[in-house]
């Protein structure tokens, strides 16, 4: 590990600014828009962190630009992990020596090749001065139109034109969708919380699930939640990104996720109600165990990086393990759950065309998504594979515990696959739903109001829904005991 540049500034900053990079960043302009906020530059200070040993030209060019003219440094902290070349990337290391290196009060996390609107850091700090109590979230726009690539420097109006796939009635469509926002809005993009905050619930996890691609400071969010917090979506303020090519990294390793690209480790922390980081960060727990250690000093940086083996963390291990692990395809030997993934996989199918035929330019939308068929099959593919892994260990559980009987709350894929699963070892005795009045295979459903009626084991099915149903079974004082989730 090496801090390549550090502003000595004796300011605390009211925001810390963490921008990660994995030697794939090949344009710098985030930096450009975060320099021009309409607060002072000493409210805000920016950390950039790089994974592995680049030392990226630009940045450099950028600083001795700013010495140049007399202006504020364009970062505050520039560090290098300096991790082997053969590991994957782990995004959560770099959040904690983020943590670590911060002076801030308000910690943000956020896309480094965004761009950001002039009142992208006075919108975090009138968030956190109205109501301490939060966990924010940045929603982003995006835009696919290629005429932005090499970067431009284009205005966010332009963004917001002919290629955003995103963005209606000055929303993004996440912000007004209410039946998946776990998936349309991009709960990866921006994130920010009370430093002291993440410190507490043990910075971020750096359980090796979240090596590679697939990990995002949405898990910190989820566990900031059932810390206390509450989760608060910025309704005017938004971070903007266009089309390059992909620069994921080096070894696009996948772990486990749902199919929509959303971890499935960080979506168990809905379920189990968990706080606190499987994997704590040494330099995290010793600032959670000694409130005392000087903030930001180079000692407690590297205490971040080192001490810890990375031979586990290469690829090709990682993906040989993945292989042993994966059980799915046992599902499939069955004739009846078979035929359920596949009207799964069907209805995912007429869901995407229905879409595209009723957006205005049907033909051009089904240009422009072609080259993704491939990757959007392979997705629909995983996202059933894993309801199918969750509901036969689900079922698994169940049954160790001496259960004959269930309840089911919800009627979506998740509660269509586990009925299909279920075996001679199980009853379903009732299926409830927010709404009633329909019939789920040969149960009619009963409104999930009428939970008070019965004294058993509910077995929670809908991931969206989730939060809601749970809270309805709290207010009923329904045994903890007596609910699982899937």
């Amino acid at each position: 590990m090496k801090i390549l540049f550090d502003n000595k500034n004796n300011i605390p900053p009211k925001i810390s600014i963490v921008l990660l990079d994995w030697s794939c960043r090949e344009s710098f302009h985030s930096l450009d828009y975060l320099n021009n906020q309409t607060v002072s530059r000493e409210q805000y200070e920016i950390i950039w962190i790089e994974y592995y040993s680049r030392r990226s030209p630009e940045i450099e060019v950028k600083l001795k630009e700013c010495e140049r003219l007399g202006k504020p440094p364009i970062i505050d902290r520039w560090i290098a992990a300096d991790m082997p070349d053969n590991v994957c990337s782990h995004k959560h290391l770099m959040y904690n020596i983020g943590i670590a290196a911060s002076k801030g009060e308000i910690i943000c996390f956020c896309d480094s090749d965004a761009v950001f609107s002039p009142t992208f850091v006075e919108s975090i700090i009138k968030a956190f001065e109205a109501d301490r109590n939060i966990v924010l979230q940045i929603d982003e726009v995006r835009n696919i139109d290629k005429r932005f690539y090499p970067f431009k420097y284009p205005a966010i109006e332009e963004i917001l034109g002919g290629g955003c796939i995103n963005w209606k009635d000055d929303r993004t469509i996440g912000l007004l969708d209410k039946e998946d926002p776990l998936h349309t809005r991009n709960y990866g993009a921006c994130m920010c919380a009370l430093r002291q905050d993440l410190i507490s619930i043990g910075g971020a996890d750096e359980h090796i699930d979240y090596l590679g691609h697939i990990c995002g400071p949405y898990e910190m969010t989820f566990r900031l939640v059932n810390y206390g917090k509450k989760e608060i979506w910025h309704q005017g303020e938004f971070i903007y990104h266009v089309w390059h090519p992909g620069t994921d990294g080096k070894d696009n390793y996948l772990g486990p996720h749902d199919g929509k690209n959303m971890s499935t480790t960080a979506l168990d922390i809905i379920k189990t109600g968990r706080s606190m980081s499987f994997v704590e960060n040494p330099a995290i727990r010793a600032l959670r165990l000694n409130r005392n250690y000087v903030i930001a000093n180079e000692e407690l940086i590297t205490f971040a990086v080192t001490g810890r083996d990375v031979n586990e963390w290469s690829a090709e291990r990682l993906r040989v393990k993945k292989r042993r692990e994966n059980t799915f395809f046992k599902y499939l030997r069955n004739y009846f759950t078979a035929a359920t993934y596949v009207g799964l996989l069907w209805k995912q199918v007429s869901t995407k065309m229905g879409r595209a035929l009723s957006s205005p330019n049907p033909l051009r939308y089904i240009f422009n998504k072609i080259y993704k068929i491939p990757a959007i099959m392979k997705n629909m593919v995983l996202h059933n594979s894993n309801i199918y892994e969750r509901c036969g260990k689900a079922i698994q559980d169940i049954v160790s515990r001496g259960i004959t009987e269930i309840s089911i709350c919800g009627t979506g894929d998740e509660a269509r696959v586990l009925y299909k699963l279920i075996d001679s070892r199980l009853k379903v005795k009732a299926v409830f739903d927010l709404s009633n009045g329909k019939t789920f295979f040969n149960h009619n459903i009963a409104s999930i109001e009428e939970i008070k009626n019965y004294n058993d084991i509910f077995v929670v099915t809908n991931l969206n829904n989730a939060n809601e149903i749970l809270g309805i079974l709290k207010k009923m004082d329904v045994p903890k005991n007596n609910i699982i989730v899937i």
